[in-house]
């Protein structure tokens, strides 16, 4: 899980830096993107790391003898410079370490920035003698120009890439620079008591879920500004960038760390340390599943655009249908393929299903066609409906770690599982899980679709009868596809074996193609070779369909009860 760091904190974690490698010459600094991970060496062997993954980040301070943090990754150029400064920008989560030379000259700048959800680190260097001027952003001048980035983002207007000008977040709270007076602090603290924790959140600079809760406690005013006082790093002076924040109020700031159970010292905040009560628990179990909903419908996000990039214009398959219907007569019976001139003049070749007629062939063109336009019709908007709602789970687990677990949370995946002990789900047998998704064909025949490798084996040989129908995708993977029969005399309806063989064809790999071969047969003729891989067998006296992938068909198909 990660460390929550709030501005107080990171201000307290700049303090440490320096006190400890304040004039230590650089060794080498390394990044690595695919671990979301920086390292900076120092030549007395000791490192600071920066685990920057959003579920499980923190700083800490490695010794000479401690073991290799596995960061890996590039290393960077760093010239023979030593750190000179570390400070936080004011009322903001995030670490500037300056890097300079025997004279005390800045020349370059490694900035860490600990933002929920937007963890990310920048190296760098001070633009040259010679060069253009330093770019004003947003009333910033920066002399620094970013020569590599962790992740290369857009963080809220400010460019996070090589090349760009490095300008280090700001905060847009009152009370920055100097607390407020009595009177307007106690101007927001109106309505019940989640009201003025937001609005004291939303208002007044350094505070934070960390510790409004500290401030708010109790009902006077007075005490709660005193208490706001009390935490404010210039209500007695001081400047509010510096990162040599007084001893005793360092000590304060680390007892805010909640997350990492009160380290006694920052660099040593390694996460999930000797939490005190249960609410860590509650939180990492509601991460988890916040997460895994997220990953979900990224899933589904990918697998939509998937489907758009293969569904491709309507407009060949509906004119080789009406080539089909112009030129029957040239069109011979069983064939596979034909080759027609076309109404512009040009030779087409043009695939057949041998077991359909001119017409009937044609007419597969034009349902190919209506398709892709019913895709191309809905796929955008439900891949932004799911971009949404994708966005939507970005939120709530920035809402998680800023604020901890509440019952909004908790719906947002479907409500808070039951205490041990208190019953709910406990108190109900597990159902078994099926090794088969269920459909209904629309003559009112079962179809069970395995739903992996070992799932296909299991349905295969445990879950059909030996006259039922078996199908598979030919030459593609896939799942097994039974449909349920069980007569010796007779093949099932036509309409219901199709019905199937698009089943199995929806779920194969040849699911985006627009014609697909389907095998079926009896299952009391498939067979499982010996020390073959799960989900490998062997069918005999199979015959062959061609169906066109169609997932709308399947969601009509679908038996609720099974799911």
């Amino acid at each position: 899980m990660p460390v929550l760091y709030d501005s107080l904190l990171a201000r307290a974690l700049a303090r440490a830096i320096l006190d400890r490698w304040e004039g230590s010459r650089i060794a080498g600094l390394r990044m690595a993107p695919a671990r979301r991970a920086v390292e900076l060496a120092f030549e007395d062997g000791s490192r600071l790391v920066a685990m920057l993954h959003p579920l499980h980040g923190y700083v800490l301070g490695l010794d000479d003898d401690a073991p290799d943090s596995g960061v890996g990754g590039k290393t960077l150029r760093v010239g023979r410079l030593s750190l000179i400064d570390a400070r936080a920008p004011a009322d903001e989560r995030a670490l500037l370490l300056t890097f300079g030379d025997r004279t005390g000259r800045a020349w370059e700048l490694l900035a860490i920035e600990l933002r929920t959800r937007r963890w990310n680190a920048v190296h760098c260097r001070r633009v040259e003698n010679g060069e253009s001027e330093s770019e004003s952003d947003g009333g910033y001048t920066s002399p620094w120009r970013i020569e590599t980035a962790l992740l290369s983002r857009d963080a809220g207007g400010r460019l996070l890439r090589r090349g760009a000008r490095y300008v280090p977040p700001t905060s847009a709270r009152r009370g920055v620079a100097a607390p407020p007076s009595q009177a307007e602090w106690t101007a927001v603290l109106t309505g019940d008591d989640a009201a003025r924790r937001r609005a004291v959140l939303q208002t007044w600079a350094w505070t934070s879920a960390l510790n409004v809760d500290s401030i708010l406690s109790g009902e006077d005013p007075a005490e709660t500004y005193a208490r706001y006082l009390d935490l404010h790093p210039l209500a007695a002076g001081g400047s509010a960038e510096s990162g040599r924040l007084e001893s005793g109020r360092l000590e304060e700031t680390a007892r805010l760390v909640a997350r990492a159970g009160g380290p006694a010292s920052l660099l040593d905040a390694l996460p999930g340390s000797d939490a005190d009560d249960g609410g860590e628990d509650e939180a990492a179990q509601l991460r988890k599943r916040l997460g895994a909903r997220r990953k979900r419908l990224q899933r589904r996000v990918a697998a939509l655009e998937r489907q758009l990039a293969a569904a491709g214009p309507p407009d060949e398959p509906r004119l080789l249908g009406q080539i089909l219907l112009a030129r029957k007569d040239e069109a011979p019976k069983g064939a596979a393929t034909v080759t027609l001139e076309g109404f512009d003049g040009a030779m087409r070749e043009i695939a057949l299903d041998p077991a359909l007629d001119v017409v009937s062939n044609a007419e597969g063109y034009f349902e190919e066609a209506r398709r892709r336009a019913r895709a191309l019709g809905r796929l955008p908007a439900e891949i932004a409906a799911a971009r949404s709602r994708v966005a939507e789970f970005d939120e709530h687990l920035e809402r998680l770690a800023e604020s901890g677990p509440s019952e909004a949370l908790w719906a947002a995946v479907g409500g808070k599982p039951p205490a041990p002990g208190t019953g709910g789900s406990r108190s109900r047998q597990p159902e078994a899980r099926l090794p088969y998704l269920r459909l209904r064909t629309t003559g009112g025949l079962e179809l069970r679709v395995g739903r992996g490798p070992r799932d296909n084996d299991d349905l295969t040989f445990r879950h059909s009868a030996p006259d039922d129908i078996w199908l598979h995708a030919s030459q593609a993977s896939g799942a097994h596809v039974i449909l349920r029969w069980g007569r010796r005399d007779a093949n099932p309806p036509r309409r219901d074996l199709l019905e199937a063989a698009i089943a199995a064809a929806v779920h194969s790999g040849a699911r985006h193609s627009g014609t697909a071969p389907v095998v079926w047969t009896r299952r009391k003729y498939v067979r499982k070779p010996r020390k073959s891989p799960p989900g490998t067998v062997a069918p005999a006296r199979v015959q062959t369909i061609f169906v066109k992938p169609d997932p709308d068909l399947l969601k009509r198909l679908r038996d609720d009860e099974s799911r």
